[in-house]
């Protein structure tokens, strides 16, 4: 699977620049990661009780913005207690839950088949 994440960040790297972190979930080092870049772009928590959206509205929504995009990956419960992410939007992928590894490779994924389908590459069709 690991293989795959690499696939599509190579991919997406393609289309625009994407940074991947991986904090342990700690709440204060995550906080502090988050103080860093607050105020930098928007931050989108996935999150089993957050908005679905299908793949053409998730582009939309990705591409509309100029500003840095920081999507946070949880573990099932959602975000750790202590750990304050403003001014973010919640999104699920699903209502199942899925491994962090197949979740990144999803995500990855939706991000680069936005990056086409704002560029007209057919790999959407």
């Amino acid at each position: 699977m690991e293989g795959l994440a690499q696939e599509f960040h190579k991919r997406l790297n393609r289309l625009w620049p994407v940074n991947l972190v991986i904090l342990k979930e700690n709440p204060k080092e995550i906080q502090r990661w988050v103080d860093q870049h607050q105020g930098r772009g928007l931050f989108l928590s996935l999150d089993p009780a957050g908005k679905t959206m299908d793949s053409n509205e998730f582009a939309r929504w990705v591409t509309q913005s100029s500003q840095d995009l920081y999507l946070c990956a949880w573990g099932a419960r959602g975000p750790l207690p202590g750990v304050d992410l403003p001014n973010s939007r919640k999104i699920s992928l699903s209502p199942m839950t899925f491994s962090h590894e197949l979740a990144r490779v999803v995500l990855l994924e939706q991000l680069y088949r936005s990056g086409a389908i704002l560029k007209g590459h057919p790999y959407p069709k």
